[in-house]
């Protein structure tokens, strides 16, 4: 009997790619959002970053960067890094830099989108039902 993948490689790839594309589609529908709103709140909440903020951030980019291209190469210890730092990424937001946090009602829509997409990847990675097809080698 053959085995039939759940989950294919192109739904696969599309979630990794869109929990950093959608969040980039928010935040220019913000940036080029004439609200009088959005300006006030830019005008009166926005702190700048502090260095060991930045740095952490930077951090943890850096570490997202490398996870995701292990987990477009399909590499096991991507699935269980992409797991283990799920959680504690969401950590991030409440640096301070991070305290105000607001958006428009549309950008929210591919905001929330992008972290359901993330949510599904994780129950992919997580569920050995779903993940061992995709991280089977073919020789």
């Amino acid at each position: 009997m053959k085995n039939n993948a759940m989950i294919s490689l192109p739904v696969y790839y599309s979630l990794i790619i869109a929990q950093f594309i959608l969040p980039m589609i928010a935040t220019s529908i913000d940036m080029f959002s004439t609200a009088p709103e959005l300006e006030l709140l830019d005008k009166t909440l926005y702190r700048d970053p502090q260095s060991w903020e930045i740095a952490i951030i930077s951090l943890v980019g850096v570490v997202l960067l490398i996870i995701t291209i292990g987990l477009c190469l399909r590499q096991e210890w991507a699935r269980k890094a992409y797991i283990y730092t799920f959680f504690p990424t969401f950590l991030i937001y409440f640096l301070p830099y991070m305290h105000w946090f607001y958006m428009s009602s549309y950008a929210a829509i591919f905001n929330d989108i992008a972290y359901v997409s993330a949510g599904i990847l994780l129950i992919i990675l997580a569920s050995p039902a779903l993940y061992q097809s995709i991280f089977t080698k073919k020789s």
